[in-house]
């Protein structure tokens, strides 16, 4: 079972010896390149405290395509329904060497940071309402990160000057892979209001 995370925005870098100079933010936040990505862990897991639900991504990179397909499991709701496990597919194409973008939901950018060998950490930025907005996610395979990736991560948050990060709890249980997905839901609930309306003009 994928496991995790911390909410906002988290990250970690191997740490020398204690001799090292310390890491720059420029080094901190270098972001990785395309030839970097061919080990990225498919099966994520973060809490996405701004939805207010736990959520959990199937990521694949594509070196040749230069794409990253996600598909997102989440237990929310859709359409005023009771709150249900949804999944949701999107993707990322190549900018250049180092960015990405995509248009699912807002139109915006993406860097993939470094981090912990089995953990995937998105720098992502796109404006609302006219405003610019950041968003720093660490996605694991682990249900705890250790006190030095911390550390890290919290170093990586004040080289972006973003809010405190929020810990969410890692222990519930995620949605399945057989998560209905929103297609499903949305089909679902025109044939609904389809049948409603057919009901009221019979009546």
């Amino acid at each position: 079972m994928p496991a995790v995370c911390l909410t906002v925005f988290l990250g970690l870098l191997s740490l020398g010896g204690s001799q090292a100079a310390p890491l720059t933010c420029e080094e901190i936040l270098k972001p990785l390149e395309l030839s970097s990505l061919n080990q990225v862990p498919s099966l994520l897991r973060y809490t996405d405290c701004l939805a207010g639900c736990l959520a959990w991504i199937h990521a694949s990179v594509d070196t040749q395509e230069k794409t990253i397909d996600v598909k997102l499991f989440y237990n929310g709701t859709l359409g005023g329904k009771d709150t249900m496990c949804i999944s949701i597919s999107y993707n990322y194409t190549q900018h250049d060497n180092k960015t990405w973008s995509s248009v699912f939901l807002n139109p915006s950018s993406m860097v993939l940071l470094t981090t912990c060998p089995d953990c995937f950490l998105t720098l992502e930025r796109w404006h609302e309402n006219g405003k610019p907005y950041r968003s720093l996610k660490l996605l694991s395979r682990r249900r705890e990160l250790t006190a030095a990736e911390l550390d890290f991560y919290k170093k990586q948050v004040d080289c972006l000057n973003l809010p405190t990060a929020v810990f969410m709890d890692p222990q519930t249980d995620l949605c399945p892979l057989t998560s209905t997905t929103a297609e499903e839901v949305v089909e679902s609930l025109v044939t609904r209001l389809m049948q409603l309306l057919s009901q009221a003009f019979v009546g």
